[in-house]
């Protein structure tokens, strides 16, 4: 993913009016959903996702959707949770 946030940053960077945002990518036909950076247009709405190509190839019904406020406090909450060091279960019996 740290490649796919780069590339979404370069081409905000250098396409005015873009925006970077957090959604995912899934497939109704595979029952697939990975996370994935896009890069959204604020005033047409038109979105680039540099895997959407690739990922098409395989799951050719994919699209790629926002995460919502909700969604991403969430995934926020899990990824800090799963940052925090790992407690030894056996040592406090």
């Amino acid at each position: 993913m740290t490649t796919e946030i780069n590339h979404v940053f370069k081409y905000v960077n250098e396409n005015r009016g873009y925006r970077a945002s957090l959604g995912v990518i899934s497939s109704a036909l595979f029952n697939k959903t990975i996370l994935a950076w896009a890069a959204i247009n604020k005033d047409s709405g038109e979105i680039w996702v540099p895997e959407l190509t690739v990922i098409n190839k395989s799951w050719p019904d994919a699209q790629w959707t926002p995460l919502t406020q909700r969604q991403a406090s969430l995934f926020d909450t899990a990824y800090e949770r799963e940052s925090l060091p790992k407690k030894n279960l056996m040592s406090s019996i």
